[in-house]
């Protein structure tokens, strides 16, 4: 298992603190923001699609991982579509009860019924998922491509996310080298830095509607 986080020390328990709690309210004002944009997010994914499509970073590649978006997300159901369309082994998440880590691969079928899983009115919100098989943690390292979703990202690759810390233990799985493209809108990559801590994994590009930002 290759464990590719950041070098940088652990701070101290005050300090970790003060980071997760602008964390938590970097995640209300994206949320916020981002509801004021519901009726755009799928044509926001199918620009995110064809610029993803058009760029060198699907050179060569033969399996990807990309997340089932949900909520207030640009749709990555564009982005799914391009990959089983190249003949792209295509993984998504497979959260179990929530903490488990596991991949299903898709094809054309499982496209038809995966969909976009709006906030219910009780209980939490979590991704759709396919039937299939679920593979163990370690299938991620046969993928030459990862996207992932974020609330913000900074120029230097640190990413704010769900909050939950999926990726972060997922991540430990993959190849090093590989890419790993976050999925946001113009204004969530941003000059301020995001505080990340020791087990934080920075992106090496942005995918944005409007372009492709590789870092």
């Amino acid at each position: 298992m290759a464990q590719n986080g950041q070098t940088r020390g652990e701070p101290d328990d005050e300090v970790a603190r003060a980071i997760m709690e602008h964390k938590q309210a970097a995640r209300k004002q994206a949320y916020a923001r981002r509801r004021a944009h519901a009726q755009s997010r799928a044509q926001a994914g199918k620009r995110c699609a064809a610029l993803l499509g058009a760029s060198a970073l699907l050179g060569g590649v033969s399996t990807a991982a990309c997340y089932v978006s949900m909520g207030t997300e640009i749709s990555t159901m564009p982005l799914l579509a391009l990959f089983v369309q190249r003949g792209v082994r295509t993984l998504v998440p497979r959260l179990g009860s929530g903490a488990q880590i596991g991949w299903t691969a898709v094809g054309a079928n499982d496209l038809h019924t995966l969909r976009h899983a709006e906030k219910p009115a009780h209980g939490t919100l979590r991704p759709d998922e396919p039937r299939g098989p679920v593979l163990q943690a370690s299938a991620l390292g046969a993928c030459d491509v990862i996207v992932l979703p974020a609330l913000r990202v900074d120029r230097h690759g640190a990413r704010l996310g769900r909050g939950g810390g999926w990726y972060d233990h997922a991540l430990a799985w993959r190849r090093a080298g590989v890419p790993l493209v976050a999925v946001c809108w113009p204004w969530e990559f941003a000059d301020e830095p995001v505080p990340a801590l020791a087990h934080d994994v920075p992106v090496s590009a942005v995918l944005m509607p409007e372009r492709l930002e590789v870092l």
